[in-house]
């Protein structure tokens, strides 16, 4: 398993640029547990989550240790990705945003747990509003699609089917 975080991000939305050597923080990890999808069969489905614990006994991922290889650089909504690799094939097991990170500086328990979440959680925090006069019918991948440009998430950073599926009424505009 390789853990992935990319350091000199921008912003969100933005394609994450995981090839710096600072990026790869695998060495680092003591455990991840990573948790996703619907409890039940009616409901919500929660955003996905990751949480990373990391050896922090160099006090790398330390936010204020001004000595630190990542000073300036630790903050919330960084992009992660955990990659695994089974045979020649690696597999992305979860790509999300640091939502939280916690230090604990006991002398004989140095870590730092990185609480991730993933784009759902992004998108949740959005308002969002449609015209009710405005509307169209379309495909449901049409209707995501078009809830994803008006927050801002890069059509790059996704993969729908607006070929397919079931057609429903979409709002025409939607504003935030």
């Amino acid at each position: 398993m390789n853990v992935y975080v990319d350091w000199d991000a921008t912003h969100w939305n933005r394609t994450p640029d995981f090839s710096q050597a600072i990026d790869n923080i695998t060495t680092y990890v003591k455990a991840v547990d990573i948790r996703r999808g619907q409890k039940t069969e009616y409901g919500n489905t929660p955003a996905g989550t990751c949480q990373i614990v990391l050896d922090n006994s160099s006090k790398r991922f330390s936010p204020v240790y001004t000595s630190g290889a990542l000073y300036g650089k630790i903050r919330p909504w960084l992009p992660v990705k955990v990659t695994g690799t089974v045979g020649s094939s690696t597999y992305n097991l979860y790509t999300g945003f640091i939502s939280r990170i916690s230090c604990t500086p006991h002398a004989t328990k140095q870590e730092a747990v990185l609480y991730c979440t993933d784009g759902t959680d992004l998108l949740a925090r959005q308002i969002a509003r449609q015209q009710a006069d405005e509307r169209t019918q379309g495909t449901d991948g049409d209707a995501i699609a078009a809830l994803l440009d008006v927050a801002g998430w890069s059509s790059s950073r996704r993969s729908i089917d607006t070929d397919g599926g079931s057609m429903v009424q979409r709002p025409k505009t939607v504003v935030f």
